[in-house]
């Protein structure tokens, strides 16, 4: 009989080295379940944390989630807290329903996009959710600013990223609880109406997707008010970098931010980053 020796390391330490390995490296996710029933459990947490469009960078492609949670090889209640990153690009709006409608534990969401033989997502789809972080077409913020009553996806909501400009519903951004972070597409001739009527934001971003003319870049007395340039292509690469703890591109203007609230950016007026801030 072959004897079974027990593990060299104590739990603890064995579950955070196979944890830690995972997140820096999704690719041996499907390796790592395969090691020993104990690790494949610890391991399967980690592999729906953050669900992408291709699985790129992240631990889990959204058609690989779309067909665990269809088969219900799962209980529903299996996905309601594993899934806390989701980045949604070019999917259909009933697929996006069947996934949302089990994980309703996503801190961090991004709906990026909809095939158009699809519907858009409606508020009603995203009634379960209270994300503190959120990326979304501006037709979403409309419906919830003409809605009588605040919606409840926004009750939690911290950071907002809007994917549109101009955007007029100020005085329904005012009204969020919890809204510290705002992220508008090319914000500066808004940005000290927004600022002084959303009196708790901590930052509002003037999001560029390629390098704006020089003449477009305003300075403003607000230290709250920065101009970030992030492409697309480089886009879900920063949000997993967030959802990491790194320095995304709202971890960059806060450092701006505070580098200002210090005097250490010259012009004091200056409203954009440069390659010497540092950031």
């Amino acid at each position: 009989m072959v004897s079974v020796s027990p593990p060299f390391f104590p739990p603890e330490l064995e579950r955070a080295i196979f944890e830690i390995v995972a997140h820096l490296q999704p690719a041996t996710i499907p390796s790592l379940l395969l090691v020993s029933r104990r690790v494949h459990e610890w391991i399967e947490r980690v592999r729906y944390q953050t669900v992408t469009a291709n699985g790129e960078l992240s631990s889990c492609r959204f058609q690989f989630l779309h067909r665990v949670i269809q088969s219900q090889t799962k209980p529903r209640d299996f996905f309601t807290d594993r899934v806390q990153h989701l980045f949604v690009e070019d999917i259909a709006a009933e697929e996006l329903e069947a996934v949302l409608s089990v994980c309703t534990g996503i801190r961090f969401l991004i709906i990026f996009g909809f095939t158009e033989s699809s519907s858009a997502p409606t508020l009603a789809l995203l009634q379960s959710l209270r994300p503190h972080r959120l990326h979304i077409p501006l037709q979403l913020v409309m419906d919830a600013r003409n809605s009588a009553t605040p919606h409840p996806m926004f009750t939690s909501l911290t950071h907002l990223d809007i994917f549109h400009n101009p955007y007029d519903g100020i005085d329904h951004l005012a009204s969020l609880p919890a809204l510290t972070h705002l992220a508008l597409l090319r914000s500066s001739s808004q940005a000290t109406q927004i600022l002084a009527r959303c009196s708790a934001l901590e930052l509002l971003v003037d999001m560029h997707a390629d390098e704006p003319n020089p003449d477009y870049l305003r300075s403003n007395d607000d230290v709250r008010f920065v101009s970030i340039v992030l492409s697309d292509d480089e886009y879900v690469t920063d949000w997993i970098t967030g959802t990491r703890g790194g320095l995304d591109f709202w971890a960059r203007g806060n450092l701006f931010v505070a580098k200002k609230c210090r005097g250490e950016i010259k012009p004091s007026s200056r409203c954009w980053i440069e390659d010497g801030d540092g950031i």
